[in-house]
C-alpha cells in the first residue's frame, strides 16, 4: 500500500498523474469486461448443456415426454386449452 502512495506520489511530482489514472481505469475496465463476458459465457453454456440434457433424458425416456418445463400454457381467460366461446378457432 505504501508502495502504491509513493508511486502515485511520484507520478504526480512528475506531471504524469493523469496518465497513470487514465491507464489504470483502462486496466480495471478492461478487467472488468473480461469477467462479465466470462460469466456470460459460462451462463449461455450451462444452460445449453442443461437443455440438452433434458432433451436426451426425454428421448431415453427417464422423464416423461413435456415434463421438462416447456408445456402449452393454453388461453388465460378460460385455463383450456381450447379457444372460448368467443375466440376464433
Amino acid at each position: 500500500m505504501v508502495v502504491l502512495v509513493l508511486l502515485l506520489l511520484l507520478a504526480a511530482a512528475l506531471g504524469i498523474l493523469g496518465a497513470v489514472v487514465k491507464v489504470a481505469l483502462i486496466l480495471v475496465f478492461s478487467v472488468m469486461l473480461a469477467v462479465v463476458a466470462l460469466a456470460a459465457i459460462g451462463y449461455y453454456y450451462v444452460r445449453h448443456r442443461f437443455r440438452r440434457f433434458l432433451r436426451e433424458a426425454e428421448r431415453r425416456g427417464d422423464i416423461p415426454p413435456g415434463s421438462s418445463g416447456r408445456r402449452e400454457r393454453g388461453y388465460p381467460t378460460t385455463g383450456r386449452k381450447e379457444p372460448g366461446p368467443g375466440l376464433p378457432e
